[in-house]
């Protein structure tokens, strides 16, 4: 079993080679940091209240689910992320966002009832 903190050493660098810190603000790289255990936090929530059952087998939240997430997140240009600010959102309010959409996205979409899904 892979162990959270060896999957902070994974994805905390790539996220802070792809959101270089010299090219965005110290607010933004605070979101940066906090992400990657943010989401190993909210992984092993799920996994561990949402278990399987006969009626919901497909309930199983393993290392590909975070690979989805941190996927989405580095997919985004850095232009993107910065053009938020045009739209009225600050880059880390942005990368928040699209932190929670991708959250939503791999998580929830596997879910089927409105109650857990809330």
């Amino acid at each position: 079993m892979v162990l959270p903190s060896s999957v902070e050493l994974i994805y905390g660098p790539i996220l802070k080679h792809i959101f270089k810190p010299a090219k965005f603000s110290a607010e933004f790289n605070k979101v940066v940091d906090g992400l990657t255990a943010g989401t190993v936090k909210l992984w092993n929530k799920v996994k561990n209240t949402l278990l399987p059952t006969p009626a919901k087998f497909h309930y199983v939240f393993n290392m590909r689910e975070l690979s989805r997430i941190f996927k989405g997140l580095c997919g985004v240009r850095r232009d993107i992320v910065l053009s938020g600010s045009t739209l009225g959102f600050k880059p880390e309010i942005f990368l928040i966002a699209l932190w929670r959409h991708e959250c939503e996205r791999v998580f929830v979409d596997k879910l089927t009832n409105n109650k857990e899904k809330d």
